[in-house]
């Protein structure tokens, strides 16, 4: 790894800071095994004013001793935890790729929406890994009752394999958690919170609602309850109507619209009751033909979209990545390039056609058929 001097830490080598918040930081490190060997990992370390706050390392330590718990491959995985010179850490699976936030806002810079297969396929794997996280037990075989309570696009990884990734439990509730502190308060991006929450119950219908939300942005590539303060964002969360993704994004089908507004019932009764059923569902839609994409080929258009230069109009050709088969141009799996359309694909637009423009439509087909016969 060819980077600037490491700071050393214990038994890891920390490179630049990949994220921080209020109580830590995240560092790209590799950690440095006995025998030489190199892993590397997303560095959590708590901030010096935050470790004089008894609650904040209660809670610190209370994230560490969940994710020790929870071992799913659409849930970023945790090697270490511990403390080290006074400073406490948790080291990670670091998950090279773009976040679904970074991706809406490359598909708006770009004048491009997030295909329903890539959706699909995205929200499938959340839905797998909170079902893995809501089911999750302790080594006597007690429930947790684990609660994400922060599933937002900032905490999903789309990572360089194709494989989404849920990340940052710092928030997450457990049913036989001591060290939750300010049960009176909201915990989360409030765009993401679940109304119920915002009146005081929570359980895990709520991830699934804020799972909703995500889809939506996905599919819409726009923010559903953005306001200018967190006072407006809530009372959107709780009264704004809310439109089908279709009226945004007329490629969303009727059954891609009930599967999110279902997970955005408000009343948590007439939500998904679990993520099982949320995941069987997007499954379900999956399974239909034309919207099964595997991760090689999500990657593939991921990489595609952040090749596009902001506000590019040669960006809409993306379009043509999931058109019927016989109206495409192949896609090679080892490129992210996407090829041209067949010219025999060309549509001429309504009322301007004209028997010499047909005529060399036709020439232009016969042209290209010769090329494909003949090379």
């Amino acid at each position: 790894m060819a980077r600037a001097t490491p700071q050393t830490f214990g038994s890891f080598l920390v490179y630049e800071q990949i994220g921080k918040g209020g109580m830590a930081s995240v560092h790209l490190a590799e950690q440095v095994a006995v025998d030489g060997t190199r892993r590397r990992v997303a560095l959590k370390r708590m901030l010096p004013r935050a470790a004089m706050n008894k609650e904040l390392i209660a809670s610190f330590e209370h994230e560490g001793n969940l994710l020790r718990y929870l071992d799913h491959p659409n849930i970023a995985a945790t090697y270490d935890i511990g403390k080290i010179q006074a400073t406490y850490f948790i080291a990670m699976e670091y998950v090279p790729g773009p976040t679904v936030k970074d991706l809406v806002e490359q598909c708006a810079a770009t004048g491009n929406k997030v295909p329903n297969q890539i959706t699909l396929n995205i929200a499938a794997q959340i839905a797998e890994a909170l079902d893995h996280a809501h089911n999750m037990r302790d080594e006597n075989g007690r429930p947790l009752g684990i609660i994400h309570r922060d599933v937002s696009p900032q905490n999903i990884i789309v990572s360089t394999a194709g494989v989404a990734k849920l990340i940052d439990f710092g928030l997450a509730k457990t049913k036989v958690s001591s060290s939750d502190t300010g049960e009176n308060m909201i915990k989360g991006k409030f765009n993401y919170v679940a109304p119920e929450y915002l009146g005081g119950t929570l359980d895990a219908r709520a991830d699934l609602w804020a799972l909703g939300v995500v889809m939506y942005e996905l599919l819409t590539s726009r923010r559903l309850f953005d306001a200018p303060d967190p006072f407006e964002t809530m009372t959107r969360v709780k009264k704004l109507p809310i439109p089908r993704p279709s009226r945004a994004n007329p490629k969303v089908s009727r059954a891609l619209d009930d599967i999110v507004m279902r997970a955005l019932e408000r009343e948590p009764g007439r939500r998904w009751q679990n993520a099982a059923a949320m995941r069987d569902a997007l499954r379900a839609e999956i399974a239909k033909p034309g919207n099964a994409f595997d991760n090689k080929q999500v990657n593939n258009w991921v990489e595609w979209v952040f090749s596009q230069a902001p506000g590019g109009k040669e960006a809409s050709a993306v379009a043509n990545m999931f058109a019927p088969v016989d109206e495409i141009a192949p896609i090679h799996p080892s490129s992210s390039r996407l090829d041209p359309p067949p010219v025999a694909h060309v549509q001429l637009q309504t009322g301007r056609s004209s028997a010499w423009i047909l005529g060399l439509v036709a020439v232009a087909v016969l042209a290209a058929v010769a090329w494909l016969v003949l090379f």
